[in-house]
């Protein structure tokens, strides 16, 4: 597929303006401690004071810098003719409080978005531009990957940061330019700097470096009978320590960035240290899984294999298998997308980094995350992989349709990504993978909200009532967190009889189910004011305390439906069976070939 460095710039150009629409307009964000950091960031960054830019063991400074820097063009533009600039992005009932966060969302959408580009760059350098830019509608409108990158924490960014670096490793190794190996080390950086599990490139990269090291041996070593050990000790130095070295002074770079470096290197370092060995030990509170809460202890092996299942969506998930499957059961019989060397070290990344998370006891869904983001670029490869084979069991037809098939199928793959998530907008984290049954299965198996999702329908409602500024709403913590973004009157983590109305989640129901099932009941036989709904299942429930006789309640609801159940299985049977077809037809054109040949 070739196409114009003009034509290539538009697209990527669109990719990226796509991208940012989507993850900054009317964001769901849970957390608040982020915000709270970087206000703080700033004031130090202001004052010099250099040892308070270090304010998370975790440590999120590059997070920080990014939402920072937005912030601070907020503040300048607010009130200002220019003020539209950044406030379309922000839904009409937003507070003042929940604007300024909305701001810093938005400088973490604009470097994912940056990044999604740059993942796409790098793709077209290992593959082409098919594998590339079916990776760039897949990760764009990756339901997941929009949850994650509208919220105001740093996984999504971390993903992002991880993932680039590991194709700049591979690029740098493909082509030989070692600028690259050391910019992968930079961003390696800014990953761990934005969470401590991007801890991971270290390891990683050093596999990488080792493995190609090894083939190329493997290659040379019989023409090398004499002076074997001398020529083996260079070859180490050049394919493995001295890259690796360059690679780590890369990682430096990143680090010295940090003011708090500057001034207190061993404490920052004893910190992250600890960080490190801590997470081996902490489990996380309240994990739901199967049905059953696990407070203060690990969950099962299963956690990350089922979240990661229900998570992705049936485009991704069926296409990563496909490209399994044409890496291992049918790779003589098409033109492989991808040197196989280089797809078996992204699959060893999403195995790898799994494992890594797996060992320690702190578990929840998004952790996992960059190996998801991963797993979209196995998809885009298995995508082309498709390609791949309708061609070579069509080969020597010549008709409009094939030769439209290759941009036909990136379109519609990338097309079903897109129609799976927006429904769920702005929730797309409510979305769950439909091949599994949906939110319907996933309520039962799986925790189905991350960003308290269905929210901003309960904070538009209730800012749409007669001086909604003073009535008070009882809710747990968590939803106050988020309300406090949206919803300008009082909240209260306790129900009393000053409440004018009480909400409940479905979080709230998955993690202490006895608990707020017992609170629930004090409405029992009562109908709810509003009731969110998404992909079939309730996420929010608002009781009014005195409710106005009678009453028409509200019900919201939102995402695909049972039909994107059937579809979900329709596209999974229409991809296995094109692929059987495909096989036999290019296992018959082989049979006829050789019985013409003999």
């Amino acid at each position: 597929m070739r196409i114009s460095r003009r034509t290539a710039a538009i697209l990527l150009v669109v990719v990226f303006v796509v991208a940012f629409v989507l993850r900054a307009y009317h964001p769901v964000s849970r957390p608040l401690h982020w915000f709270t950091w970087t206000k703080i960031f700033n004031r130090a960054i202001d004052e010099q004071n250099w040892a308070a830019t270090n304010q998370s063991s975790i440590p999120g400074f590059t997070g920080m810098v990014i939402s920072g820097l937005t912030l601070r063009l907020y503040d300048v533009l607010n009130g200002t003719v220019a003020e539209p600039v950044m406030s379309w992005a922000f839904p009409p009932y937003a507070t003042g409080f929940g604007k300024r966060i909305m701001a810093g969302i938005m400088g973490l959408a604009l470097a994912i978005s940056g990044l999604i580009v740059a993942v796409t760059v790098l793709l077209r350098k290992l593959a082409d531009w098919r594998v590339a830019l079916a990776a760039a509608g897949l990760l764009t409108f990756s339901p997941f990957f929009l949850a994650q990158s509208r919220a105001y924490n740093q996984d999504a960014l971390l993903g992002a940061l991880m993932v680039v670096s590991a194709l700049l490793v591979l690029v740098s190794l493909e082509s030989g330019k070692r600028g690259y190996l050391v910019l992968s080390g930079f961003v390696a950086g800014l990953a761990f700097l934005s969470k401590m599990s991007g801890v991971f490139m270290v390891p990683y990269a050093g596999l990488v470096l080792l493995v190609y090291l090894v083939v190329g041996l493997r290659a040379e070593w019989s023409a090398h009978r004499q002076g074997r050990a001398r020529w083996l000790a260079g070859e180490i130095w050049r394919g493995l320590v001295g890259p690796y070295l360059l690679w780590l002074l890369g990682l430096a770079a990143a680090f010295a960035l940090w003011p708090a470096m500057w001034v207190e290197p061993r404490v920052i370092v004893a910190e992250i240290l600890e960080r490190l060995t801590g997470h081996l030990g902490e489990a996380h509170e309240g994990r739901f899984l199967l049905g059953r809460v696990y407070d203060e202890m690990r969950p099962p092996v299963l956690f990350y294999p089922l979240t990661f299942a229900f998570n992705s969506s049936f485009v991704t998930l069926t296409l990563a298998f496909v490209a399994l499957g044409q890496y291992t059961l049918w790779r003589e019989q098409i033109t492989l997308p991808l040197k196989p060397l280089i797809f078996w070290l992204l699959v060893a990344y999403v195995l790898f980094f799994t494992i890594q998370m797996l060992i320690g006891s702190d578990q929840d869904a998004r952790y996992i995350f960059p190996a998801y983001l991963m797993l979209e670029v196995l998809a885009a490869i298995g995508l082309v992989g498709v390609i791949e084979l309708v061609q070579q069991a069509t080969k020597g037809r010549e008709s409009d349709w094939l030769r439209a098939f290759p941009a036909a199928m990136v379109a519609l793959a990338v097309g079903m990504q897109a129609l799976i998530a927006l429904p769920f907008a702005p929730n797309y984290g409510a979305h769950h993978n439909q091949l599994l049954g949906g939110n319907r299965v996933a309520v039962k198996v799986v925790e189905i909200i991350g960003q308290n999702e269905g929210l901003n329908y309960v904070s538009d409602y209730l800012s749409q009532q007669p001086e909604s500024k003073k009535l008070q709403i009882g809710a747990k913590k968590s939803l106050n967190k988020t309300l406090r973004q949206y919803f300008g009157g009082k909240t209260s983590q306790r129900w009393s009889n000053k409440d004018d109305y009480n909400l409940i989640s479905v979080r709230d129901l998955q993690r202490e189910p006895d608990y707020w099932a017992e609170k629930q009941a004090v409405y029992e036989g009562s109908t709810p004011q509003l009731l969110v709904i998404i992909d079939g299942v309730p996420y929010m429930w608002l009781y009014a305390r005195n409710p106005p006789t009678p009453f028409e309640p509200v019900v919201i609801r939102r995402g695909g439906g049972v039909g994107f159940i059937v579809l979900a299985w329709v596209w999974t049977v229409a991809l296995v069976s094109t692929v059987v077809w495909a096989l036999r037809h290019t296992a018959k054109l082989g049979e006829e070939g050789r019985l013409v040949g003999r």
